[in-house]
């Protein structure tokens, strides 16, 4: 059997939000295949530096040109009883032990994985992967899109908050909120107390 050329992209969204799920993505494109080149037009490149009309428009292209497009996520319970370095680490590695064989699995970070077995020779951990590699900006891409969607799902029911605008993140309106109303079950408990001892910076929405 020859070797896999494939190369799997792995990026996360929704790592530093006060609320939600964490949503990772794999992508995979076909070998020597280049949606910059195919899409010109479009900025593929750190799904928050695009604007969500943009990642709406790259997701459907993702799809339709990608050999493989994967999604885990863990939700708020397993975040609070475990922690958001657990819940990263646990995405990855999940993802990379889907039944799927790629020549590299190159992932955006700096997290030290474990459990990858026979994979592990395969796997890399770059910082800012998703501005050298075009499978990580997918991956990137598709994990926003699919968290932004559960955040809007998500607001319906807990309207005070404003999660269809802050994606969960804490904005000036979202920590005010949390003062006037509470925490919700979907709200990360550390993640909120450090946050009302010291307002965050905020990555783009």
């Amino acid at each position: 059997m020859s070797e896999p050329l494939l190369i799997c992209g792995l990026d996360e969204a929704g790592r530093g939000a006060l609320a939600g799920a964490l949503v990772a993505a794999m992508v995979a494109f076909p070998p020597n295949f280049r949606l910059t080149e195919k899409f010109p037009d479009l900025p593929f490149r750190d799904s928050k530096k695009m604007t969500a009309k943009q990642r709406a428009e790259a997701v459907r292209y993702i799809y339709e040109w990608a050999a493989l497009v994967e999604i885990d996520i863990v939700e708020v319970a397993d975040i609070n009883a475990h922690g958001i370095a657990w819940a990263n680490r646990s995405l990855f590695e999940a993802l990379i032990w889907r039944p799927f064989e790629a020549a590299q699995y190159i992932v955006d970070g700096n997290l030290k994985l474990g459990n990858l077995g026979r994979k592990a020779p395969r796997v890399r951990c770059i910082v800012r992967a998703d501005e050298q590699f075009e499978a990580v900006a997918a991956a990137s891409i598709v994990a926003k899109v699919r968290r932004d969607r559960l955040m809007a799902e998500l607001h319906a029911q807990y309207p005070h908050y404003g999660w269809d605008r802050n994606r969960g993140y804490g904005t000036p309106e979202h920590l005010a909120a949390l003062r006037k109303y509470g925490v919700t079950p979907q709200h990360r408990r550390q993640f909120v107390a450090t946050a009302l001892r010291n307002p965050p910076r905020l990555p783009g929405l």
